[in-house]
């Protein structure tokens, strides 16, 4: 069994690594475990524990893929967070339109679901996570930072590779390891 997702590496440029910055310090007296930049990415699909006879049709599934999608960008301009007002528990990067994300993931859901794979459960909101948040100091300051630190600019990210990934969860965080990766058409 490996505990496994299917994901785009990224990486931030320098008005998104400054907003980052800026985060960590207005909050640095809250509780968050912020994501190492080697880490970032976005997720696809999260698939949990796996067994190992499922790599192969997951593999197979990804080249699927592959054939049927072109490459396409999405442009990250917001930052949002997951959780409520009252209870705030994810610290992200997003985009305003996604179109062509819902497309390849409703295509590898309704793949991942002929395979016996659960469903997805909730809201399928493409995004990149920079932080989890443990415990804030005053919620309404974590708000006042959230706010004022909206991004006036945006990234392109490019979606022309999907890789699947193995997550070992450690002390000192999680690594990834890449299984297999395919380029889009």
């Amino acid at each position: 069994m490996k505990r496994l997702f299917i994901a785009t590496k990224i990486e931030l440029e320098q008005p998104f690594l400054d907003l980052e910055q800026n985060l960590k310090r207005y909050l640095a007296n809250d509780k968050i475990v912020w994501v190492e930049g080697k880490l970032q990415h976005i997720t696809h699909r999260f698939l949990g524990q796996t067994p190992d006879a499922q790599i192969p049709k997951l593999k197979q599934i990804l080249n699927n893929i592959s054939h049927d999608f072109n490459a396409f960008n999405l442009e990250m301009n917001k930052l949002g967070v997951f959780g409520s007002r009252y209870a705030p528990s994810v610290i992200w990067l997003g985009f305003e339109e996604f179109g062509a994300y819902l497309s390849l993931f409703n295509d590898l859901e309704k793949q991942l679901l002929a395979l016996g794979f659960d469903p997805n459960h909730g809201n399928v909101v493409p995004h990149i996570t920079l932080g989890r948040v443990k415990e804030t100091q005053s919620r309404k300051y974590f708000w006042e930072i959230i706010d004022k630190n909206q991004p006036q600019f945006s990234q392109q990210i490019s979606i022309a590779e999907i890789i699947l990934y193995q997550s070992r969860l450690q002390p000192t965080g999680p690594i990834y390891t890449p299984l297999y990766t395919v380029k889009l058409r």
